[in-house]
């Protein structure tokens, strides 16, 4: 999955949920984005996916890729999987279960990003403020 903001508790929580039953949980996340609340609310969910085993890439600038790819199904769109996206923007994405559509989704899009990124293996800092950014961010 490679999204601008993990903002959704919700989406987080189903992240860490198909990790625990044993999923393989690929996330790519800027650091670097166009809104400073959501790179520091980005910090607390790479920490909390990789505290649960996931794979986090950390992308070096700004990215805004919506796209994942979920049991051979492909999702891409305008929507950053938040309620924002969602409930005010009406943003959306679509989805195809054509696995020629996802396979030239990971050469052209995955791999050459999870290239770029780098593996996260540590906890990246984190202090108060991207607790409440995080806090803030998930009602966004």
């Amino acid at each position: 999955m490679e999204n601008a903001y993990f903002s959704s508790s919700a989406i987080l929580y189903e992240l860490v949920k198909a990790r625990m039953r044993g999923v393989d949980v690929r996330v790519i996340i800027p650091m670097e984005g166009n809104h400073g609340i959501m790179n520091l609310a980005n910090v607390v969910s790479a920490n909390t996916l990789l505290k649960y085993g996931a794979r986090v890439y950390i992308y070096p600038g700004m990215s805004h890729v919506k796209a994942a790819i979920y049991d051979g199904w492909l999702c891409f769109g305008s929507a950053t999987m938040d309620k924002m996206s969602f409930r005010v923007q009406r943003e959306m994405n679509i989805a195809s279960s054509d696995p020629e559509f996802a396979r030239l989704a990971i050469e052209k899009v995955f791999h050459k990003d999870f290239a770029a990124a780098e593996d996260l293996t540590n906890p990246l800092p984190e202090d108060w403020k991207n607790t409440l950014a995080r806090i803030v961010a998930s009602q966004l």
